[in-house]
């Protein structure tokens, strides 16, 4: 039986840990986002790990040197088309932002005198100038931090694949619980983080350029940015690419194209939104089985607590709380947990 001096240390021993944990936390949080992506990485190279240095006999340092390669391409090549994509024209919105406005203006008195709706009111327009100004300084310092944790991602991930084969065995001696469940916990991890590292990113470039064609078909002004655009906002659920699609419909309408809106209404609906389903026919072991408000409220919390890697981690965060909720169940009740 543990005496009270044994259970006032044990207290006391937790109470460091757990106040230099927070401390911590708080200094390392600008890095927070660079950890969760070395661990997506991790989980996404394991498998290829241990093919190349168990059943391919190849040097571990080469494998890890190779992997790290094809993940800085994949990551890279994105982020500078986006950056060839968007910042010309973010420098030029800063700089001309009085023309945009004006056009602005112009399309909701269009809106306006067809449909007696009034999205932008005077105020809103007037605002819009400071939100530009406030919002492209803060953009800039975003890919700062961005850059930085690109390098810390990458540094962590060098040593999470050194220590490949001790990280499996000290979670397993850590975590309090069966093996059959820590495997489950195993399992569950990989799916999602595949599902979402793989799937979201396959069909926001497929969305993109889906829509980018229909957008050179029907002739909307710089079909590449507006692509690029529906591609980002086909990650949000539920709206997803109508957010984009929707405003742009309304906008040839407005501006007398009535022809170029129909068409560009059925080119939406019937293959830029059916996208999604197309890919899962194909890509299903990329896509776990998740429920779309377990996306929705994922993405709300996670985009809040993580930046963009929200996307991942957020509805991982609620897929664990679930996961959890049955595995005390079973560890506690002795009912057997279901995945």
């Amino acid at each position: 039986m543990i005496q009270f001096k044994d259970k006032l240390r044990l207290v006391s021993f937790l109470v460091v840990i757990t106040g230099l944990a927070v401390l911590l936390f708080f200094q390392l949080e600008m890095t927070i986002t660079g950890f969760l992506g070395a661990v997506t990485l991790y989980i996404l190279n394991k498998s290829w790990l241990d093919f190349f240095t168990r059943k391919k006999k190849w040097n571990k340092f080469v494998v890890i040197a190779l992997l790290m390669f094809f993940d800085a391409l994949v990551l890279l090549i994105p982020l500078g088309l986006i950056s060839y994509v968007l910042g010309p024209r973010l420098i030029d919105l800063y700089e001309n932002n009085d023309i945009y406005l004006t056009g602005l203006k112009e399309i909701a008195y269009k809106i306006y005198s067809r449909t007696g709706l009034n999205f932008l009111s005077k105020d809103n327009l007037e605002k819009i100038p400071a939100l530009v100004s406030s919002f492209i300084p803060d953009l800039l310092g975003s890919a700062s931090n961005l850059v930085t944790n690109i390098g810390i991602m990458f540094l962590i991930l060098y040593y999470m694949l050194k220590s490949s084969d001790n990280m499996s065995k000290a979670i397993s001696n850590l975590l309090p619980l069966s093996q059959d469940n820590i495997d489950k916990i195993g399992y569950n991890t990989k799916s999602i983080v595949k599902s979402y590292a793989i799937g979201i990113p396959v069909l926001a470039f497929s969305q993109g350029f889906v829509a980018t064609i229909g957008y050179y078909i029907f002739k909307i002004d710089d079909p590449i940015l507006w692509g690029f655009l529906t591609g980002v906002c086909s990650i949000i659920p539920v709206v997803g690419s109508a957010l984009i699609v929707v405003p742009l419909v309304t906008y040839l309408f407005v501006g007398g194209d009535t022809g170029a809106a129909i068409g560009l209404a059925l080119y939406a609906v019937f293959l830029i939104m059916n996208i999604d389903n197309l890919l899962r026919m194909f890509l299903l072991e990329a896509f776990a089985d998740i429920h779309p408000l377990i996306t929705l409220f994922g993405v709300i919390v996670g985009v809040q607590l993580f930046g963009f890697l929200g996307l991942i981690f957020g509805p991982l965060l609620i897929s664990y709380f679930i996961l959890l909720v049955k595995i005390f169940i079973s560890e506690f009740n002795g009912k057997p947990s279901s995945t």
